[in-house]
């Protein structure tokens, strides 16, 4: 996966993947400590009898939806599925900090507590590394930023062993996601907003059905794609099935890579600087074979859609009114599977 990208990136990459791992691990090891010596098994239960419902939860922390959600879900709290973020709000909730100033919880005023004092320090990175307005980092920044917080990590009390791995660590597509969820931080209304600024753009421009050629692989029965007109009714249905979120809008960033809508990218930096680095980052969350299927669409003349419409429809001929209504009427029908692809071709080739 790393072979897709360059050095820069890849610096980016290790050091944002260092903060997701052993960051969190140690930010979730403070915590516990600091509760009392709370073990993991018992956190559902001290956060229902310290806030006892999730909008006390929200009020109390000032933490954004999600947030509270994750810590009132069905089944209840799992502490190793919380951020650096939440669990610095609950530590900061913490009875025995009651005393530090805001001051010093923005690191603006020395504290006594070594410990707490390298707590706010690895807050204060998470937040550089997510406000950075590139994915990007070159070696010079990269060695001084490593050695920074590699220090802050190994004073917490992380194996030095662990952050070695983390060095050598080689990224799949699951890494990117989760650099990608720890570099965006954008609120609800500023997320709320962009699914709409989103949903007009393609609505405009008559781009839906390039972006269900390309959702169909996350969603098998496509005919619940079938029936919509908007893109913002996509988009909810990407929400619901918990494929975007505040936190993670990596299909979003694919599907303007894969459908060249650069433009928008252009249009929302100002309002939205997390909004990054587009054209430069590898698709992951659509496969190779769903790429292959939308260049096919991409590639179809006039001549070689009535191609296709007469050999997989004749007597009754359907005459698409363009090669995405043809891509999406075969993807209902299975012709487009790996398997079948291949059958497609020959035809358009046989025809010319």
């Amino acid at each position: 996966m790393a072979s897709h990208y360059d050095k820069e990136n890849i610096y980016f990459f290790r050091i944002s993947y260092l903060l997701h791992e052993e960051g969190t691990k140690a930010m979730r090891s403070f915590f516990l400590k600091a509760a009392g010596g709370l073990e993991p098994e018992e956190f559902n239960n001290y956060v229902v009898e310290k806030f006892v419902n999730e909008e006390t939860c929200r009020q109390k922390l000032r933490v954004f939806q999600d947030q509270s959600e994750s810590l009132f879900p069905k089944g209840g709290a799992d502490i190793n599925k919380l951020d650096i973020s939440l669990l610095f709000r609950l530590i900061k909730d913490l009875p025995k900090f009651e005393g530090i100033s805001e001051k010093e919880w923005e690191g603006k005023k020395p504290l006594d507590d070594p410990k707490l004092a390298n707590v706010i320090l690895l807050y204060k990175f998470r937040n550089h590394v997510a406000h950075s307005d590139s994915s990007r980092m070159t070696q010079d920044d990269f060695t001084t930023e490593w050695s920074k917080f590699s220090k802050i990590l190994q004073d917490l009390g992380v194996d030095k062993q662990e952050i070695d791995l983390c060095a050598n660590k080689q990224f799949d597509n699951t890494d990117i996601q989760k650099i990608e969820s720890l570099s965006l931080d954008i609120t609800d209304d500023d997320f709320n907003q962009l699914m709409t600024d989103f949903g007009e753009w393609y609505d405009q421009r008559g781009y839906i059905n390039e972006l269900k050629v390309l959702l169909i692989e996350h969603f098998p029965d496509n005919e619940a794609l079938k029936r919509f007109t908007r893109t913002i009714d996509l988009l909810s249905l990407l929400t619901n099935k918990g494929l975007l979120n505040r936190t993670n809008i990596s299909v979003l960033y694919d599907a303007i890579k894969v459908t060249e809508q650069f433009g928008f990218e252009s249009s929302i930096k100002d309002k939205l600087p997390a909004f990054k680095d587009i054209e430069e980052r590898k698709v992951v969350t659509f496969s190779e074979h769903t790429k292959t299927v939308f260049n096919l669409g991409k590639s179809l003349s006039d001549s070689e859609i009535e191609t296709l419409d007469g050999r997989y429809n004749f007597p009754t001929l359907k005459k698409y009114a363009d090669s995405w209504n043809l891509i999406l009427d075969f993807q209902r029908r299975g012709l487009l599977t790996e398997n079948k692809i291949e059958s497609v071709k020959k035809v358009l080739k046989r025809g010319k």
